[in-house]
């Protein structure tokens, strides 16, 4: 008798050891994707705070952008999202693709084979490129944040500048200044490769402004985002128009910085008259805002760049806590934007951004 008592009791404490173990897993499992979501409609303050911390303890995250070490924009993201999730106690890993297509999904489907992250927060390089990756991650129940170039697949989250309404505004401003000094009305536009998100944003938003109002744009060029690309179109379109451009519309600030000193050699060679060449762009970083001090660029749409890298991180927190499966919602948020020049550089808060 003593010994079926010994046994029963044995047998008693295992199964609530595995009981134990089966509701662990399963507080877990409701954090991420199964349908029960973390919070209610009320909500007492101080356990909210420790469940978002219990929620994203050891959660990884892993952000996989076109380029990461020594560019300013991707690196701002980083550092921000890297202080958020470290606070959090979540594993935040940067894996530089480092301007290879083919790297990048090569790391974002080792991520996936492997279920090395819970979250993949990934920049796009062109419309299709990580359709089938983010269909993939979300079937290996991997959230996926998408940022600043959208892709053809939504994947969970959108965060990023509304490319369109940028180009909108630089362009209504590149034309109101051609019109004041009485220039033709010709643009050229550069872009990125030519078929990724931005650059066909970019091409929407400035013929949606130039087209209606009887401009023409008599060039684009594709500069892959490389400055010694961007440099050559600009003088090859100086060449061919003789004086007959108003102004360059180039995708992101960087590009626009090598294209205005391009135009400023122009000018000091003679080919074109001081003042009668624009250049124009969308984003603001520091080595822009000091390149329009010098009067190199003449104007830009900045955006929340900062911004982009909280709303990332934000995002993240709120889909590991809706308790929504993989690819069960899809959302599209876009930062504030603002116009810039000379005026009002160096009291708009959100332009002048550095990397770290």
């Amino acid at each position: 008798m003593k010994r079926k008592v010994i046994a029963l009791a044995t047998a008693v404490a295992a199964a609530t050891a595995i009981a134990g173990c089966s509701v662990n897993s399963g507080a877990s499992a409701d954090q991420a994707g199964n349908g029960k979501a973390a919070f209610g409609p009320n909500v007492e303050l101080l356990p909210a705070q420790q469940k978002v911390h219990d929620i994203m303890k050891g959660k990884r995250v892993a952000f996989v952008p076109i380029l990461y070490k020594g560019y300013t924009l991707t690196e701002n993201w980083g550092s921000t999202m890297q202080r958020s999730f470290d606070s959090l106690g979540a594993d935040f890993k940067v894996y530089d693709s480092n301007f290879s297509s083919d790297r990048m999904i090569s790391i974002i489907n080792d991520l996936i084979a492997r279920k090395a992250a819970d979250v993949l927060v990934l920049q796009n390089q062109d419309l299709g490129l990580l359709d089938n990756a983010i269909q993939q991650a979300q079937k290996a129940g991997i959230y996926t944040v998408v940022l600043n170039m959208m892709s053809g697949r939504l994947g969970d989250a959108f965060v990023g500048v509304d490319v369109v309404d940028a180009a909108q505004k630089i362009t209504k401003r590149a034309m109101d200044d051609c019109n004041a000094r009485g220039g033709p009305k010709q643009f050229a536009i550069i872009d990125g490769p030519g078929n990724d998100p931005a650059s066909v944003q970019w091409d929407k938003g400035i013929h949606d402004v130039l087209d209606p109002a009887g401009y023409k744009v008599v060039s684009v060029a594709h500069s892959q985002w490389q400055n010694s690309l961007a440099q050559q179109a600009a003088e090859q379109i100086l060449q061919q128009q003789k004086g007959n451009v108003c102004g360059f519309l180039v995708a992101y600030d960087l590009n626009s910085v090598t294209v205005g000193e391009t135009v400023q050699n122009a000018v000091s060679s003679g080919q074109i008259p001081p003042n009668s060449v624009g250049v124009y762009t969308f984003d603001a970083d520091r080595q822009w805002c000091d390149a329009l001090r010098k009067g190199t660029v003449t104007a830009s749409v900045a955006y929340d760049v900062q911004g982009i890298g909280a709303a990332a991180a934000v995002t993240t927190q709120q889909l590991l806590e809706s308790g929504n499966a993989p690819g069960s919602t899809h959302s599209v948020a876009f930062v504030s934007d603002v116009l810039v020049d000379k005026n009002n550089i160096d009291n708009t808060t959100i332009a002048c951004y550095q990397g770290q």
